[in-house]
């Protein structure tokens, strides 16, 4: 989270602004004067259309070139990379500014291209032999750039699932914010339709989103503005909340000034929020608060601000609350877990002894990376903060990240190559984490009773018939081969009549996706029952039963959204039409 343009800014840009502070809808025209607005104001998506339409007629133009590098650098898309194209032939010419080298250096750095990046961050201090702010800026970057080059030589087995055109929008998306049940999600957003409804930078003024899940599905439905005190005409963020979903907050850009968290609960039962209010005893009076976290019972909250006594921009901050209800005086959380940079967004795990949060000023990727600490009871103290590794981390802003189902998934804002726009929200599966097993309950029925019925009358009175014949010959002189003969025929039909028994005899297989074998079960031949435990994924069930039709039948097992730790599922099997 960014603090956006204040009011002295907002109201030049939609009084002064020549291009009337559009936000890219309108086609692009090559106008160089307005590009060259659109760049001064941090419009860069949009001045880079520009840029690259005069491009198109002036591809040697130094400026151009530039101005289009610079564009693809500061714009908040994952398209950071596609600078080098211009920076490079910035290079190959006469009297080029020193500050190229540092810029290609970001741009290899976006790229993952690790040695590059090192190689023209050394190249320009050799150049420009920066110093003050200007080489601790430089020497963050070449330190991301070593501390990248070995994190990614041991990625996490993990996979990204963009949640779609449902959720996502052109826009940014970010922020999201849910509990274990993933039955919804709250998100910060930027796109067009927004309450404020007036362009804002590159996107809208903020709002926050919900989106709640698709019964049976491991999707969700089309998001939309939440209704309520949540929005306004000014900027809302989604802030965090508690892992249970009992407590939640919104941090509000009031008057486009100043940044306060305002709070809503919602009882086990409910299925809405109350009215939010202002987080009285957290928020303060010349400072901003972006993000929070608290304890299920609600004792006990973790908050980010930039109010003095830290140790550097956002520092996390703790309080407890008072039996009296209001908050204790907030305590800053210490040099292990603050730095002289941002720390943001903590969020506690399921567990509550863990917290996860961003931060630009521990050692990462580059831009705030996300970290996590685990309070330890025997020291009463927050450990330090371990890195979260890649691809979780990237050269780009990770800001928060939610972990769900005892961390097997989690839900991040994320840039990705199949980005819609720019931030999208991704869902998170942690390969190496086991999945959580459903047990599976299952009897074997007959499909219909009066077939069934039929079928073993008409066998009744055969076997009857027979065994009579048989009892007949043992009492007469026939010879033994006829005897044999009538008796085999008479424990052929008892076999087969046993064998329309629908909960005797039968043989289920279970497989996978892919087809393997998952496992092969016996029913109880008392009551045809048996159990599975799956994992979740889709199956086939397949029964093979003497004098019915071969069964098939597919099962999806959960465990994400709709997850439900047992099931209940019987299998109706028909008889044959003939024996």
């Amino acid at each position: 989270m960014k603090l956006v343009l204040r009011l002295s800014l907002f109201l030049i840009i939609f009084s002064a602004l020549k291009v009337n502070a559009q936000n890219c809808e309108q086609k692009p025209t090559g106008d160089k004067m307005i590009a060259n607005d659109y760049f001064s104001y941090g419009m860069y998506p949009c001045a880079l259309k520009e840029y690259q339409l005069i491009y198109a007629s002036k591809p040697k133009n130094k400026k151009i070139n530039h101005r289009i590098a610079q564009c693809y650098l500061m714009s908040p898309g994952g398209n950071k990379s596609k600078a080098i194209k211009y920076l490079t032939f910035l290079i190959e010419q006469e009297s080029v500014s020193k500050d190229v080298y540092f810029e290609l250096g970001q741009a290899y750095l976006y790229a993952q291209k690790f040695d590059k990046a090192i190689d023209f961050f050394d190249k320009y201090e050799t150049i420009a032999k920066p110093s003050g702010d200007d080489l601790k800026t430089l020497e963050k970057f070449k330190d991301c750039a070593s501390f990248s080059k070995e994190l990614v030589k041991h990625p996490l087995n993990v996979t990204f699932e963009n949640l779609g055109k449902d959720v996502n929008s052109e826009h940014n998306d970010m922020q999201p914010y849910l509990t274990n049940k993933e039955d919804f999600i709250y998100f910060t957003t930027d796109r067009k339709g927004t309450r404020g409804g007036f362009p804002l930078g590159d996107g809208y003024v903020k709002d926050v989103f919900i989106t709640k899940n698709k019964k049976g599905r491991d999707a969700y439905k089309s998001a939309r503005g939440v209704s309520g005190t949540f929005n306004t005409d000014f900027s809302e963020e989604m802030a965090g909340g508690s892992a249970d979903g009992g407590h939640l907050f919104v941090a509000s850009d009031e008057q486009f000034q100043t940044y306060n968290l305002k709070y809503s609960s919602k009882p086990p039962k409910k299925r809405s929020y109350s009215s939010l209010v202002n987080l009285e005893g957290i928020n303060g009076r010349n400072s901003n608060e972006l993000s929070a976290t608290i304890t299920n019972d609600g004792s006990f909250i973790i908050f980010s601000s930039n109010r003095d006594g830290g140790f550097g921009g956002f520092d996390l901050w703790m309080s407890k609350k008072l039996p009296n209800n209001s908050w204790g005086i907030p305590i800053n959380m210490g040099p292990k877990i603050n730095t002289q940079f941002d720390e943001n967004f903590p969020m506690f795990k399921e567990n509550q002894d863990k917290i996860t949060f961003s931060s630009n000023g521990h050692p990462g990727m580059g831009g705030y990376d996300l970290f996590e600490t685990t309070f330890s009871k025997d020291l009463k103290t927050w450990t330090g903060p371990k890195n979260l590794g890649f691809p979780i981390n990237t050269a780009y802003d990770d800001n928060n990240i939610i972990f769900v189902k005892k961390g097997r998934y989690a839900y991040k804002s994320d840039i990705r190559k199949d980005s819609r726009g720019m931030r999208d929200i991704y869902r998170i599966t942690f390969n190496d984490v086991q999945p959580t097993y459903t047990v599976v309950k299952s009897n074997i029925f007959a499909d219909t009773l009066a077939n069934i019925t039929a079928i073993a009358e008409m066998l009744e009175k055969e076997i009857k018939h027979n065994k009579n014949l048989y009892d007949s010959l043992k009492t007469m002189d026939t010879d033994s081969s006829t005897v044999d003969s009538i008796k085999h025929l008479y424990f052929d039909y008892m076999g087969r009549l046993n064998a329309l028994d629908p909960i005797t005899n039968n043989i289920v297989e279970v497989r996978n996706k892919e087809g393997k074998l998952y496992g092969k079960y016996t029913p109880n031949s008392r009551n045809g029952g048996f159990i599975m435990i799956l994992e979740p994924g889709l199956y086939e069930v397949n029964i093979l039963h003497n004098g019915y039709e071969a069964f098939t039948k597919k099962i999806r097992i959960f465990d994400k959204i709709n997850y439900t730790p047992k099931l209940k599922r019987d299998f109706y099997i028909k008889p044959k039409a003939s024996l």
